[in-house]
């Protein structure tokens, strides 16, 4: 009687023995899942509206990938990209600049006074940057939140701009 005893409380410990290893695995396996997690996640908020800034700016210039559509230029001494549009007999001006810490676009009708604060702010993005890298090259530089720098080099079609 005591034998079987002894062998039913060794049986029990030895199942709470396992069921404890397992479930601290379990706790420490969720714990690395969360800190990768945490971690991807923090990289994609950083990089979130550099790439999206350096992306929206892409797609403008393909858009505009005419002879004279794009030209760099100044805004109230902001360096600006210019992506001139026609409608009907109009033109029309888009420019695209950064105010410091968002990515802004002002259009207007051609001959109209343009002023930075007339922008709209289109994303936040830190030390955008345009730039003509030469033989019809355009260059973008973005910060992110991180301190990190995306760059982005692009050929007109068109032209040099």
């Amino acid at each position: 009687m005591l034998k079987q005893k002894e062998n039913h409380t060794t049986d029990l410990l030895f199942t709470l023995g396992l069921f404890c290893v397992f479930a601290s695995s379990a706790f420490l396996l969720v714990m690395i899942g969360l800190r990768v997690y945490r971690s991807t996640a923090e990289d994609l908020e950083d990089t979130f509206s550099t790439r999206t800034a350096i992306s929206y700016v892409a797609e403008k210039l393909r858009r505009h990938d005419v002879a004279g559509a794009v030209e760099l230029t100044e805004l109230e001494g902001t360096p600006a990209l210019r992506l001139t549009d026609r409608v009907g007999e109009a033109l029309y001006d888009t420019y695209i600049y950064s105010d410091g810490a968002w990515l802004c676009e002002l259009t207007v009708r051609r001959g109209t006074d343009a002023a930075l604060t007339m922008g709209e702010q289109i994303i936040e993005v830190q030390d955008f940057t345009i730039r003509d890298a030469g033989d019809g090259f355009l260059e973008f530089t973005a910060g992110d939140s991180a301190g990190g720098t995306m760059r982005f080099l692009t050929h007109l079609r068109s032209g040099a701009a």
